[in-house]
């Protein structure tokens, strides 16, 4: 899991919203503290999405960071939580996502 996946589906679960007709651009960037400009290009992918306007749309929409993860991250947050030490953990998530690290960075990892 990472958080450009989490950021991508706020998004796109605000996106919805806005698709449905719930609010508009402008009434949600006024109820959250943003121009409706800067929404609109955080909407649409143009500027990166914040830890201050994601915090507010969370708030905004009363969802946890739990509410983003799909059935599947779930599963996987089960199978680590069966790992007892944490270097275990860190080789056991290292066998699930071995591309995502380079060569050296994971020598390095497995070694500390």
């Amino acid at each position: 899991m990472f958080f450009t996946t989490l950021q991508a589906r706020l998004i796109a679960y605000v996106n919805a919203r806005i698709q449905n007709g719930e609010f508009s651009e402008r009434a949600l960037a006024s109820l959250v503290g943003v121009s409706q400009p800067q929404l609109h290009n955080v909407l649409k992918g143009e500027r990166n999405l914040h830890t201050p306007l994601a915090d507010a749309l969370l708030a905004k929409f009363r969802l946890s960071i739990l509410d983003l993860l799909s059935p599947a991250d779930f599963l996987l947050v089960q199978e680590c939580s069966r790992v007892s030490t944490s270097e275990s953990l860190r080789l056991h998530l290292l066998k699930k996502r071995p591309r995502s690290i380079s060569r050296t960075d994971r020598s390095e990892w497995e070694a500390s």
